[in-house]
């Protein structure tokens, strides 16, 4: 089970960072002003699905800037926060040929989890996806870990998460999985095979 953001994913393509570092600059969003009217009051819900993030930027986004569609917004967001990290991926094939599954465990809302299978081509790579808005909960919540043990048909004690987030790690060690701490440059390989789970 690994992780997205901050393991697989790294920001920018051209620089890894944020995928918002420019917003100001490129549509004209102050990105405090993101946080206070978009991600601080909403995105809690719409991470878990509760609220649709196309609907909730349609309300946010006057308030943002008057120029910017909802569309134009997520193109540029989901295109700038999509670093893929190679050689993760390079692991996660050799992974899979050694008959080891790989299943993506992340905090996502629907739109985005479809563009990391689809349009960045994740789904090639791995054997699937669990991701919170699909089982209304989020990591580190316990309840995220049971539907995902649930989803894959798998045992807690045969699963391990690599996690760029300590609490993630201690929940799913706390549900019953082995949990790898990821630090950026590391080999998953290497982590696995040190941690004795290959």
């Amino acid at each position: 089970m690994l992780d997205v953001d901050g393991v697989l994913v790294n920001g920018r393509p051209q620089d890894g960072r944020s995928w918002a570092a420019d917003i100001e600059r490129d549509l004209g969003i102050a990105p405090e002003r993101l946080q206070a009217v978009f991600f601080a009051p909403h995105w809690g819900d719409v991470v878990v699905g509760r609220k649709d993030l196309v609907e909730v930027l349609r309300g946010c986004l006057p308030a943002l800037s008057a120029a910017v569609s909802v569309d134009a917004f997520l193109d540029y967001w989901f295109q700038r926060d999509a670093a893929v990290d190679a050689a993760v991926l390079a692991d996660c094939d050799a992974l899979r040929a050694n008959g080891v599954r790989v299943v993506l465990a992340t905090n996502q809302e629907h739109l985005r989890a479809r563009y990391l299978m689809e349009r960045l081509g994740l789904g090639a790579h791995v054997d699937g996806i669990v991701y919170s808005a699909a089982v209304a909960a989020r990591k580190p919540q316990q309840a995220f870990f049971e539907a995902a043990a649930a989803m894959t048909g798998s045992k807690p004690r045969d699963l391990v998460l690599v996690d760029d987030t300590a609490a993630n790690i201690d929940a799913a060690i706390g549900a019953g999985w082995a949990g790898v701490r990821w630090s950026p440059g590391s080999s998953l390989l290497a982590l696995l095979e040190r941690g004795a789970h290959l």
